[in-house]
């Protein structure tokens, strides 16, 4: 039996809105909203692995995640059945964490940190400008193994200025498995008929 064989992602709306607990005037801004949008659409035109992407995922402990992406480092593993199968996969899925920001690079790179605890890779998002500040301290993000990415929402381009290894592993066990769980669960429960 295999978990999830599609090669576009489940994706889910967003959870619980933070906004809703933020003033009207506050709450009206979307600068930030649109900026996650437009990387999300065009992150995953590139992507062509199956997996699984959540919006706004609430970690209890570790904060909001404004993406998040579970995925087979190769296809053939999520058609793989049986009992073998599945816990090779269960090993074998990969957890990335993004946390964008329109300015401040530096709360974005805290946030990021926390989801590094259940991601295996955490990534922090910003447009060029913030991006251009923000790689001052480069170091920083390769101490911390938190990734540093420029986004350009008007040509939808990608740079990817410091990327953690891809042996990365998440800094909990715990925290990862409990997170890969309630991925999966919930695309579990998507994909139930109706």
């Amino acid at each position: 039996m295999a978990l999830l064989t599609s090669t576009t992602g489940i994706r889910f709306s967003r959870g619980l809105n933070p906004r809703r607990n933020l003033p009207s005037h506050t709450a009206r801004k979307r600068g930030e909203s649109n900026f996650a949008l437009a990387f999300e659409r065009a992150y995953f035109q590139q992507r062509k692995t199956p997996g699984v992407v959540r919006r706004e995922f609430d970690f209890a402990g570790y904060g909001i995640a404004d993406l998040v992406w579970l995925f087979w480092p190769s296809p053939e593993m999520a058609g793989e059945g049986g009992a073998v199968g599945i816990e090779q996969q269960f090993r074998s899925l990969r957890v990335t964490a993004f946390e964008m920001k329109l300015r401040d690079w530096r709360k974005a790179l805290a946030q990021a940190f926390r989801y590094s605890y259940f991601a295996d890779t955490a990534v922090v998002v910003l447009p060029p400008a913030t991006a251009v500040v923000a790689r001052e301290a480069i170091a920083e993000f390769r101490r911390l193994k938190v990734g540093l990415w420029a986004f350009d929402a008007r040509a939808g381009t990608i740079k990817r200025l410091y990327t953690p290894p891809r042996k990365n592993k998440a800094r909990s066990n715990q925290a990862r498995e409990k997170a890969v769980a309630s991925l999966l669960s919930l695309a579990k429960l998507r994909q139930l008929p109706k």
